[in-house]
């Protein structure tokens, strides 16, 4: 990999300035000037964390698939690779709260809705994502657009097990890994 990816992936792993220093190299928002290199940039930097995945990265993962997500709503249209890495590397940390994430990475443009898989929201397990989901669904005032979005999720849930889409979720797991080109470094 390119040794200014994989410094920019190493100060975007650090906490406090120099974290927020590479972040704004690589947010979706600011700007309008450099958008097109930030989302290079950002992709880049995709390819390096999902073949260095560290038990750590989560919250690094989250944030950069909220910036993917950002970006595709404002485009409107498409799916990239860096999106689809990213639902992968973050269904892969298996954290049922996750599944609000990777459902509004599913609902950013059309073609995401038709790419990215409902097994990604087994990784957590069935129950645990359910409980999570209804736990969002439940929710009341500030919190309405997720109880709304949280809903939905259940609803695709629901369909992708009617369909059969967890019969075979450790096959489905190892082709997703290996199709994002994860890479884990330690248990996550």
């Amino acid at each position: 990999m390119d040794d200014a990816v994989d410094a920019l992936l190493a100060a975007l792993r650090l906490p406090g300035d120099a974290g927020r220093s590479a972040r704004a190299e690589v947010a979706h928002a600011g700007a309008e000037v450099g958008v097109g290199e930030r989302e290079r940039l950002r992709a880049e930097v995709v390819v390096a964390l999902g073949s260095s995945l560290l038990p750590t990265d989560r919250l690094l993962a989250r944030w950069l698939l909220q910036q993917e997500i950002a970006a595709h709503e404002a485009r409107g249209h498409g799916a990239s690779e860096a999106l689809y890495t990213l639902v992968a590397a973050v269904a892969r940390f298996a954290q049922p709260d996750d599944a609000l994430l990777l459902w509004r990475a599913r609902q950013a443009t059309p073609e995401t809705r038709a790419g990215v898989d409902v097994e990604q929201l087994g990784r957590a397990g069935l129950v645990p994502t359910r409980a999570a989901l209804e736990r969002a669904a439940a929710q009341t005032d500030a919190h309405a657009a997720d109880a709304h979005d949280a809903r939905q999720a259940l609803r695709w849930l629901d369909e992708g097990a009617a369909a059969g889409a967890f019969d075979d979720l450790p096959e489905y797991f190892l082709w997703a890994d290996e199709r994002f080109g994860l890479t884990i470094s330690g248990p996550t």
